[in-house]
């Protein structure tokens, strides 16, 4: 309180108030005079409004001004501080004072001036019910021409002002994917943005005819549905691209506080041929479709598109990765030899490149293209940046950035990258399998579980849902739900060979030998029945058999190894490992979760006392592992992997307590009491207890699976 009776006592004496009311009195009159004679001279009301800014913006100067001098009848004169002494010259302090009062009014003003502009240019067009939001999503605008056979246009718009409207910084834009595959389930456009998580839903439709064409667009609130904004826009087919350009710059304006001007947001995806517009358009529709025939003839309409305008850049990217789709490996797709199909699209890409090299889409093509058909990571995330940096909110390349991250090692990154992903289109099949599946590798198997589940709520004819669900209870030991999931799996998509595999596993770890058979022929499995069914003298005929039909295979002497040292001849069995050593090629050696299998060969080397060759193994497969990460997704595998290291490299205890871990947590294998790795445990009461556990945790997943198998064919599905 002394302070603020100082402060005020010391304002009376340095007159500071008696300056003060003079200006703010010429403040006012000034007003007043601008007020009567801005209409009669027929100025623009902005200039009142600059003119107050800059006045009050003056008014800390004259205060400081004022606290210094003093206006007497003999002039202007420096207040005295004490009366004892001269008044001193004003020092480096006082300027360095007025300085910094004086850029603080300018910096205070210019920022009320860009305020008070942007507030004007927003009201003269029309922009007065502007709501503050930082995300979007743009749902698939209705075709409401007279034929409704413009559809292929209204998808076209939408991902297009998707795309203009993730240019604008701080604006977050869900993908236009994510808003097709929810219209597609016929939910309110409040229950949409809830999904989305977005704040504001900008919806449309187009009437076509002839050349002409009219879009309305509404900008919806997320959390009421009402309408915030709408307006309609008449024009010529041919000047879509500035319609597209005009509607997204008017939402981001109605979204954000700072004004966009006219020309600011441009739309790269022009073309001066309306006809290479629509044939790219048609291409458009025959991608979203993902299927090898429809791929095919995307790739037909793109190369129709450039016919007609050999300069359009976006039909280019768009030709580019396509090609890359149709390349051997891809999902289904392949007809093209990967060599041809990377070159080509880089040819491609070239071409666009010159054409816009601004152009993000071009550069997240470009990153595929390196990290999918050449394995260059480090070469393929610049690429991938360089995209982001001029479009942050291309969901699917925040995907890929995951992917290539991931090959280089760069775990957390790669998490925040899927994330991110996931933030922008969590409705896409791809990011939310790859979600799940990394929740469940960090340890969070309940949000794994609830995302597998999402995904079949989301696509039930997909099969992902359902083959994550079942990979999750194999790890958790869950075999028979894991069997029922693999089987709705495999039943969805029958020509997925890793489903029939998976499915098939299943079965001969619960000992459903009669459901395999039924299921299949392949002679792969013949020597796996045989050893579950018990006969092992047929099943060593068997691989002497196959030894001799193929005697420089190592899977094959591995395999007939393996099988002697589980219910044959031991000593067979190790000759039979060593054999295979020296026809492995090294990267075939360390095939991960379980290291095999170098670990059985040096396991035989360590019988023969080829201590040097086992460490050797050992070693490298250690080298080969990646950090322990937290307990979760395959973490059974690499606790197994931990008890047969400990045991081969002499450390028991360790290896119990490994070994009980990894059948807390589900291991099930019914081989494990026979693992000659962990012979030095096996008769332990420990470790007999826990190979106890395993038989009867099999027998009670057996029943179960029994009676879900019995109770299918009772209710077949539909």
């Amino acid at each position: 309180m002394r302070v603020v009776m100082r402060f005020l006592s010391e304002l009376r004496r340095r007159k500071v108030i008696q300056t003060l009311i003079p200006f703010l009195g010429v403040i006012w009159l000034l007003l007043q005079i601008i007020a009567v004679v801005t209409p009669l001279l027929n100025l623009s009301p902005f200039v009142a409004t600059s003119l107050t800014i800059f006045l009050f913006a003056c008014f800390p100067v004259v205060f400081y001004l004022a606290w210094y001098f003093d206006i007497t009848p003999q002039g202007i004169k420096v207040t005295e501080v004490d009366y004892s002494e001269h008044p001193k010259p004003l020092g480096f302090k006082w300027w360095l004072g007025l300085s910094v009062v004086i850029v603080g009014s300018l910096m205070l003003g210019l920022h009320y001036f860009d305020n008070a502009r942007t507030d004007y240019a927003k009201r003269n067009e029309g922009l007065v019910n502007s709501v503050k939001a930082s995300s979007i999503a743009v749902l698939p605008f209705r075709d409401q021409s007279p034929d409704s056979d413009q559809q292929y246009l209204a998808a076209g718009i939408t991902e297009e002002l998707a795309t203009i409207l993730g240019q604008v910084d701080g604006l977050q834009v869900a993908s236009a994917s994510a808003g097709f595959s929810l219209a597609r389930q016929n939910l309110l456009p409040v229950d949409i943005a809830r999904r989305l998580k977005v704040d504001t839903l900008l919806s449309g439709s187009i009437h076509k005819i002839g050349n002409q064409i009219r879009l309305r667009v509404e900008l919806i609130n997320a959390e009421d549905g009402m309408t915030l904004w709408s307006q309609s826009f008449s024009r010529e087919l041919s000047d879509i691209f500035a319609v597209e350009t005009e509607i997204a710059r008017a939402v981001a304006n109605l979204l954000q506080q700072r004004y966009l001007e006219a020309g600011s947001l441009t739309s790269l995806n022009s073309t001066s041929s309306t006809d290479a517009y629509l044939m790219y358009l048609r291409g458009r529709e025959q991608y979203r479709l993902q299927t090898t025939e429809s791929i095919k003839e995307a790739r037909r309409l793109f190369e129709q598109a450039l016919a007609l305008d050999p300069e359009y850049a976006m039909a280019y990217v768009a030709l580019a990765d396509t090609i890359i789709l149709l390349a051997e490996g891809s999902a289904s797709f392949g007809v093209l030899k990967a060599d041809i199909a990377a070159t080509l699209a880089e040819q491609h890409l070239a071409k666009a490149l010159v054409r816009a090299p601004e152009l993000a889409e071009a550069h997240a093509v470009r990153g595929l293209l390196l990290f999918y058909l050449q394995s260059n990571y480090d070469a393929a995330l610049p690429a991938l940046d360089k995209a982001l940096s001029l479009n942050p909110n291309l969901a699917q390349v925040h995907l890929w950035r995951f992917a290539a991250l991931e090959q280089l090692g760069r775990s957390q990154d790669a998490w925040q990258a899927l994330q991110q992903a996931h933030r922008l289109d969590p409705i896409a099949i791809t990011h939310q399998y790859n979600l799940a599946f990394k929740l469940a590798e960090r340890g969070e198997l309940t949000l794994a579980e609830q995302q597998y589940r999402q995904l079949i709520a989301d696509f039930p004819d997909s099969p992902m849902g359902y083959a994550g669900l079942a990979d999750l209870y194999t790890q958790t030991g869950e075999l028979a739900d894991s069997l029922d999931y693999w089987q709705q799996a495999y039943r969805l998509s029958p020509e997925n060979n890793n489903f029939q595999v998976n499915l098939i596993s299943t079965m001969l770890e619960l000992q459903l030998l009669d459901k395999v058979e039924q299921l299949t022929s392949d002679k792969h499995y013949e020597a796996t029945l045989l050893l579950r069914r018990g006969r092992y003298n047929e099943l060593i005929e068997l691989m002497t058999f196959q030894l001799a039909a193929n005697p420089e295979d190592p899977w094959v002497a591995f395999e007939a190894g393996w099988y002697q040292l589980l219910v044959g001849d031991k000593a067979q069995g190790i000759e039979l490992l060593l054999q295979a050593h020296q026809y492995f090629q090294p990267a075939d050696l360390l095939s991960l979760p379980m290291c095999s299998p170098a670990l059985e060969i040096a396991w035989a080397y360590k019988q023969r006392q080829q201590a040097e060759a086992a460490a050797k193994l050992i070693r490298q497969c250690t080298d080969t592992l990646p950090p322990a990460g937290p307990t979760g997704y395959q973490d059974i595998y690499r606790r197994y992997l931990n008890a047969r290291l400990a045991a081969l490299q002499n450390r028991p205890e360790q290896a119990l307590t490994e070994l009980s871990a990894a059948v807390n947590q589900g291991w099930r294998q019914w081989w494990s009491q026979h693992d000659p790795l962990l012979a030095p445990i096996a008769d332990t009461t420990e470790a007999e207890a826990l190979f106890s556990t395993i038989e009867q945790a099999l027998q009670v997943q057996r029943a179960k699976a029994v009676a879900k198998l019995q109770n299918t064919l009772n209710n077949p599905p539909d």
